[in-house]
């Protein structure tokens, strides 16, 4: 239908008006994976450099979220005990200030964070004739968000991780995270939620705890919230110490897997240089997830050195100046970390 005169100008001047809201509100949200830790008397020694260099690649890549594994958290001595019928569990004790705390007020007032190290389970055990491993003082997990644009809920309780092994889904060293999102709205805005679980899963060195732990995480995702069927966006991200072929073998095939291939981010001795050599650091999401996905996962910015560690001659993050991708893994970590960014 064609408009004539003053009804064709008053429609037109009242396009822009309808078309406003549907990109004002309109919110990116970055989120990185890092695996930070590496056997390494630098940490010690050059503590805060350390904490400064994990803190200044978070801000330049804009991170909202930030999961952090291998968090080296400091333990008292001893272990909290607690017994499940005849089942004695052994959980550790962090102390009162740890590495975390560090982190967090690095990167500003507004930050918060969950953490799965009183948890983490001290001793291994055996439930239900499944074996499960303890973890040393790094192998903990922790969610970081910036509370001046999102506020989270940890849902390690109503998923039982602290009742281990009365929980219904239970991991090797019991450091899997999960946690519920909203996106603080904006005036005229509805609440937008979706969860994000944080995973570190066991080594390539013991295929069958890490193959069980694949299989418990899909069964968690696809149960507890209802995997590619849900109307609530729900990611998966962290080192998964497998790469990323294998997911569909391993039963994932209910969630999206970014692209079918990610980047090599890990830097290993085996590879001359200690350049790149595996792609263990993922993120896996629903459908759901998938349509707020704006851009894919690809390595995060790492000081001067741009996102391509194979091409840079030196690095600098903090002040802290590496040489060479083996001094990098020394200094900082043997991960480079992984990005994606989401829109709602």
């Amino acid at each position: 239908m064609k408009l004539h005169g003053k009804t064709a100008k008053k429609n037109l001047l009242l396009l822009p008006l309808l078309f406003v809201p549907l990109f004002a509100f309109c919110r990116d949200i970055t989120v990185m994976t890092f695996n930070i830790a590496h056997n390494s008397s630098y940490k010690k020694q050059h503590r805060e450099e350390w904490i400064n260099a994990i803190a200044e690649v978070a801000r330049d890549n804009g991170a909202d979220i930030i999961l952090l594994q291998e968090v080296p958290v400091e333990l008292q001595s001893g272990f909290a005990k607690h017994y499940y019928g005849d089942i004695e569990i052994h959980f550790k004790r962090p102390k009162r200030r740890t590495i975390l705390d560090e982190i967090r007020m690095e990167l500003g007032e507004n930050w918060s964070f969950f953490s799965t190290a009183d948890y983490l389970l001290h001793d291994g055990i055996t439930v239900d004739g499944v074996s499960y491993s303890g973890g040393d003082m790094a192998q903990n997990n922790a969610i970081f968000y910036d509370g001046s644009v999102l506020s989270a809920e940890d849902l390690s309780d109503s998923l039982g991780f602290r009742s281990f092994p009365a929980c219904r889904y239970r991991f090797n060293k019991n450091n899997v995270q999960a946690a519920r999102f909203t996106v603080l709205p904006e005036e005229g805005e509805e609440d937008v939620h979706f969860v994000i679980s944080n995973v570190h899963l066991t080594s390539k060195n013991s295929i069958e705890k890490r193959d069980w732990d694949l299989h418990t995480l899909y069964d968690m995702l696809l149960n507890e919230y209802g995997g590619e069927i849900s109307d609530e966006p729900v990611m998966a991200g962290g080192d998964f110490n497998t790469n990323r072929d294998e997911f569909t073998r391993k039963g994932f095939s209910g969630y999206i897997v970014d692209g079918r291939t990610s980047p090599r981010t890990t830097l290993s001795t085996a590879k001359p240089g200690f350049r790149y050599v595996n792609d263990y650091d993922h993120f896996v999401y629903n459908t759901a997830m998938m349509e707020h996905v704006k851009k894919p996962a690809e390595r995060a910015s790492v000081g001067n050195g741009g996102n391509n560690f194979e091409k840079a001659g030196s690095v600098e993050i903090a002040g802290i100046v590496s040489a060479s991708s083996g001094e990098f893994r020394e200094k900082i970590s043997d991960h480079v970390p992984l990005i994606i960014v989401l829109e709602f």
